[in-house]
Formats: C-alpha cells, sequence, structure tokens
C-alpha cells in the first residue's frame, strides 16, 4: 500500500536570497537614478550605488522590519507593495502608507542612526533595493563633491517631509480650535 505524500515547500525569502546584487540591472539604475536623493548625480556616480545596492524578495505579509528595530538601511520597491504601520503604547496600529514601486522608505536611517519608527511590512510578494549606511557613507567619504551632492538630495527629501508634517499640525491645531469653537 503506497501513501502518497503531498509536500509543499514554502521558500523562505529571509534564507533564499540574503542580499544578492543580480537582477535587472538597468531597472534598479532606473530605480536609483529616480529616487530624489541622486537625483543630481551623475550616470557613474549612480552606477557606484549601484554596486552596493542590494536586491531582496519579501513574500506577502512578511515584515521587512518592526517599529523599535535598529535602523541601518533604505529601500527602493522595485515591485509589490508595502505597509507602513505605526504601533501605539497601548498596541492599536494606526496605517501611516502604503508604498508603491518606485516609492522609498527608511532613508532617514541611511543618513543618520536610528530605530525604526514604524514596521513596514510587505503586502504583495515584493522586491526591494535596500542600500546599506556604511556602504553608502564609504561613497559620500570616498568623493566629498559626490557627498555633498547626496546629502543635499537627502536634506530635500528631509525639508519637503518636515514641510508636509508642519503642514499637517497647523491643521490638527486649527481643527482643535473649530471645535473649541462650537463646543462653547
Amino acid at each position: 500500500m503506497a501513501i502518497e505524500k503531498n509536500i509543499t515547500m514554502v521558500k523562505s525569502s529571509l534564507w533564499h536570497n540574503i542580499f544578492k546584487t543580480s537582477g535587472n540591472q538597468q531597472k534598479i539604475f532606473q530605480l536609483l537614478k529616480s529616487f530624489p536623493g541622486f537625483a543630481n548625480l551623475k550616470k557613474r556616480e549612480i552606477k557606484e550605488i549601484q554596486k552596493v545596492a542590494q536586491v531582496r524578495d519579501f513574500l506577502k505579509n512578511e515584515t521587512i522590519f518592526f517599529q523599535g528595530d535598529p535602523g541601518f538601511s533604505m529601500f527602493i520597491i522595485d515591485s509589490g507593495k508595502v505597509d507602513i504601520t505605526y504601533e501605539f503604547k497601548n498596541g492599536d496600529k494606526q496605517d501611516l502608507a502604503t508604498l508603491y514601486p518606485g516609492d522609498f522608505f527608511g532613508e532617514m536611517n541611511v543618513i543618520l542612526e536610528g530605530k525604526r519608527t514604524a514596521t513596514a511590512t510587505a503586502i504583495e510578494n515584493s522586491k526591494v533595493l535596500i542600500i546599506f549606511r556604511p556602504d553608502l557613507h564609504e561613497i559620500i567619504e570616498k568623493d566629498h563633491s559626490v557627498g555633498v551632492r547626496i546629502l543635499n538630495g537627502f536634506s530635500k527629501i528631509f525639508v519637503l517631509k518636515l514641510r508636509n508634517l508642519n503642514s499637517d499640525y497647523l491643521n490638527i491645531l486649527e481643527l482643535l480650535s473649530e471645535d473649541k469653537q462650537t463646543q462653547k
């Protein structure tokens, strides 16, 4: 009597392809070129960053990083979707954003060491580029004129985010003020 066993292999994306550099090199170049932090770089300078960029696949519902994890890299989405979620101290969760191909996240930690402020989760099978802080810092240190342009590009990203945050904050204050007026 033969017993058939159906075994389904589940490929762990963690062990399957940790930090490979292969992939469609032209597409990787275009993703890097379209990233605002690298907008002022020349082709050869983007190719230097391309050499250190890692490609990583994440399965649907796989956590990319958890809120509170040490941050040492940034991500640019090649394919798939990623949710960014914040967990409050009481355990409640708040969705902050859904990111799509071409979007990026974690860029603050590639410049300045810190803890992740939210959790990133692939909500469908996703491929991302990863750039690690030591690799980017080496490029910045090697050629200071390139470093200044990279840091200037990142500064523009941070300024835009801060402006948007200020605007959101002021809108909330205005709503609270209006709510106080209607309660009087």
